[in-house]
């Protein structure tokens, strides 16, 4: 049953995403401390070869995008690598999320409401 049924490497996009509770503050436009579900999604890309069952195992990367998620403290602004608490700076920690040699992370958006999506390019053939 381990026979695939097409027999050439393939290339697939996909779409991981997680939401998090958490407050930030953006100064010195906005001082005071504010809460936000903020929806983070990573587009990935990945070949799968004749001999794969698959070419990203979307649970573990979900469940790896969630730890990163929760290592954000309560006030995303005290993380060493989110001083100014904004969702440039939180593209680009998830950008830092480490993936097997075989996949790209191709975009991270992060948004903190439907209307306003930021997203950082991250790999460019």
């Amino acid at each position: 049953m381990n026979e695939q049924v097409y027999r050439e490497s393939l290339t697939f996009n996909y779409t991981i995403k997680t939401t998090l509770h958490r407050q930030h503050f953006n100064p010195p436009i906005w001082k005071d401390c504010h809460f936000h579900d903020f929806e983070i999604s990573l587009e990935l890309q990945a070949v799968r070869h004749p001999e794969d069952l698959y070419g990203l195992d979307m649970v573990e990367m979900e469940n790896q995008l969630q730890v990163w998620a929760k290592q954000l403290p309560e006030i995303v602004n005290d993380h060493p690598l989110c001083p100014h608490g904004t969702t440039e700076e939180m593209c680009l920690y998830f950008s830092r999320i480490p993936v097997d040699s075989h996949i790209q992370i191709m975009r991270v958006s992060v948004s903190e409401t439907p209307n306003r999506v930021t997203t950082l390019e991250v790999y460019k053939p």
